[in-house]
């Protein structure tokens, strides 16, 4: 039975149509309010001391609430905590291109035309933020002037100073990653990015932002196994107005260790994705050398 599963879907747990819908920010608000107040260890430095191996949620395939699709891709909460309606509040030009994108999925979304024309970015590869934080594990590391996030995808990692010092990336520099600086207000981590280059998405279902995000991200332990996560996107290029995730990232006790992921090793996606037709959002791909 397991040799008829696609490749793809034996690395992800696996749904049958029936599967319970999966918790997200709505219960996560719920949670929160039993939590007894909590007064977490502190580094030699007097900050919260958020060392160790962390998670997100399930898949992310698609951030705002939605039906069962497939075996990799149960029914779930949104994300977002802000609409309280759990939408991103795209402009209608916005909306209409993530629809566009959604609809040459070719994977059983609402609206697909049965067209494969589109396809995840990250299939190559390729990750950001915040998707970065709620698609896996990530071990954190901290110092003295220093938030270090280890993600299990790809070789990518986060170094983000926190002494106060500002973005010392010019406005007209775009990335991947973008350009995190963080600083402390009281038990919780704030960090600002820019920068963001915007060729990615927030999850596989084509949900986006542009090159003029602004994100603001807000990491506070709220008990010894748990990191309350925020998240603030502005684009005004994208978006109508700025909007909020906020999930849970729970300790990760079963591991000591981050694996290397060596995502292009080897890799079969590339000719895969060539073979069945599809485009990436940004254009054409190039012959492989």
């Amino acid at each position: 039975m397991l040799l008829a599963i696609p490749a793809g879907a034996r690395a992800q747990a696996l749904y049958g149509k029936d599967a319970p819908m999966d918790k997200a920010a709505k219960s996560w608000q719920e949670e929160k309010k039993k939590l007894p107040k909590f007064d977490p260890p502190k580094t030699v430095d007097g900050h919260p001391d958020m060392q160790g191996y962390w998670g997100g949620l399930g898949s992310g395939d698609d951030i705002e609430e939605h039906a069962y699709i497939d075996i990799t891709t149960p029914p779930q909460e949104s994300f977002l905590i802000d609409p309280p309606d759990g939408k991103i509040p795209y402009q209608p030009w916005a909306l209409a291109e993530r629809n566009k994108y959604r609809a040459g999925l070719g994977r059983g979304w609402p609206g697909e035309t049965g067209v494969k024309l589109h396809i995840d970015p990250q299939t190559f590869c390729f990750t950001t933020i915040p998707r970065a934080n709620y698609r896996g594990g990530f071990q954190i590391i901290q110092a003295a002037d220093r938030f270090v996030f280890l993600l299990d995808w790809g070789h990518f990692y986060r170094s983000i100073p926190t002494d106060g010092r500002p973005h010392a990336v010019a406005a007209n520099v775009k990335m991947l990653m973008g350009n995190s600086v963080g600083h402390w207000e009281g038990n919780t981590l704030v960090v600002d990015v820019t920068s963001l280059d915007g060729k990615l998405w927030l999850d596989s279902a084509g949900n986006f932002f542009s090159n003029t995000a602004h994100m603001v991200e807000r990491w506070t332990m709220v008990s010894q196994n748990v990191i309350d996560y925020s998240v603030t996107i502005e684009d005004p290029t994208v978006y109508t107005r700025p909007w909020t995730i906020n999930l849970p990232m729970r300790r990760n006790r079963n591991s000591d260790e981050i694996w290397e992921h060596a995502c292009h090793e080897g890799e079969q996606d590339y000719d895969t994705v060539k073979e069945n037709g599809y485009t990436p959002w940004w254009g054409v791909i190039p012959p492989r050398k």
